[in-house]
């Protein structure tokens, strides 16, 4: 194994895949530490359903709720607080999203893999009682317009039964915006594969240490007492970031979550044609399985000792509920329940990531706190990190963001 890359990314999610990836397509070097192995983590298990940002209703405003509401609550990652906005990090969404298609070719070109890339548009479900209590579709769809969700449309129950023929009769339809998907822990692999041919090497190992001389960080120190030397590192550890910046005399705060979902297949294959109601979704896959799970404030259960184990309770929920959407469901056969950590800002709770270059370092960077997006943000976090690294400078397209999001 040689002794010197030009970069040491750490961590083998889709972020750090995806920054890796994008230094080899610059012709920059790098390895890729992890103590387990690629997307052994959140990026293997993630539903990893890309959307269009602005069809995020609301989601570029800031809430006007006091910070006590948000102190000791559950996590929501839909939530800002006074003084701040998600449409500083937004692009990262829209231009991921825009990026997947060519992405997903010269993975499948460089790396070898086919990460089931496909649109698959998301619908949702609006009960009758809705419905009549909004005055019909126009205003349903009205928010979403107003909010630049110009790419959503009114589905009504008739259509959606076509697809879904057991559809509870209770809705009266839905709102649909498209959407695209992958298949994670291929996603990420892909991106790991494709770097190694661009000049990556995957290392496994436990960070324990940094070699610092003045203000640079010359490698890394590995359990196993191997150091590994580069030009620059970067943090992309998720939950764990926090302590591996402490390394550093950085304390960057992290808040642990833990979300969970269940992974089914049917006899029947689903449509490619995601249905949400209640913070249930059912996400049908490309590869034919699908997936269902809650997504609400109060699915993000804090972990702060790291526990990353399942609860009974939630997947009988999961089933439940998605039964009551779509009884075809009961004839589903659970293949795994499966969750992990996620790193969110810190209380008051919202999903904001953190990205640039660490303070009083020269040559560390940071990339994380992505909750449950990372994959859906990794093409174009991963190529802004990279851009940042190789110039020394933040992307002018970029700026603004960079600052909101800076270390800090």
């Amino acid at each position: 194994m040689s002794t010197r890359k030009d970069v040491i990314v750490v961590g083998a999610g889709a972020i750090g895949c995806s920054i890796a990836y994008h230094l080899g397509r610059r012709g920059i070097s790098s390895y890729i530490v992890d103590r387990e192995s690629i997307a052994t983590r959140a990026s293997g298990k993630a539903w990893a359903v890309f959307t269009y940002a602005p069809t995020w209703v609301g989601y570029e405003h800031c809430t006007t709720a006091p910070i006590e509401e948000f102190e000791g609550g559950p996590v929501d990652t839909s939530l800002t607080v006074p003084g701040e906005s998600v449409a500083d990090w937004l692009q990262l969404h829209s231009a991921s999203h825009d990026r997947m298609p060519q992405l997903a070719i010269d993975l499948n070109e460089r790396g070898g893999i086919d990460i089931e890339y496909c649109d698959a548009p998301l619908t949702t479900l609006v009960t009758q009682q809705e419905f009549e209590r909004a005055g019909g579709p126009q205003e349903l769809l009205r928010p979403f317009r107003q909010a630049g969700g110009v790419e959503c449309d009114w589905i009504d129950f008739a259509a959606l039964r076509e697809p879904f023929p057991s559809l509870n009769a209770k809705y009266a339809g839905g709102i649909t915006h498209p959407a695209g998907q992958v298949e994670p822990y291929k996603f990420t692999l892909a991106l790991a594969q494709a770097a190694e041919k661009l000049g990556a090497e995957i290392v496994l190992g436990e960070l324990v240490g940094f070699a610092t001389e003045g203000n640079e960080v010359k490698g890394v120190q590995l359990a196993s007492g191997n150091e590994l030397h580069a030009d620059a590192v970067v943090l992309a550890m998720g939950p764990w970031t926090g302590s591996a910046s402490a390394l550093l005399g950085c304390e960057m705060p992290c808040r642990t979550v833990f979300t969970e979902c269940v992974r089914a297949t049917l006899p029947v294959d689903l449509p490619l044609h995601g249905l949400g109601a209640d913070d249930v979704w059912i996400i049908p896959k490309k590869n034919g399985e699908v997936i269902l799970a809650t997504y609400g404030a109060a699915d993000f259960i804090d972990r702060p000792n790291f526990d990353a184990s399942t609860s009974e309770e939630v997947k009988f929920h999961v089933i439940d509920a998605v039964t009551q959407i779509l009884p075809a469901l009961e004839d589903a056969t659970v293949v795994e329940h499966r969750g992990d950590l996620l790193a969110m800002a810190p209380t008051p709770p919202y999903q904001k990531p953190v990205m640039g270059r660490l303070p009083k370092w020269q040559n560390a960077y940071i990339a994380s706190r992505f909750g449950g997006d990372g994959i859906c943000m990794s093409p174009a976090a991963g190529e802004l990190m990279a851009e940042l690294i190789e110039t020394g400078k933040t992307p002018l397209r970029a700026r603004h963001m960079f600052e909101r999001l800076a270390p800090a």
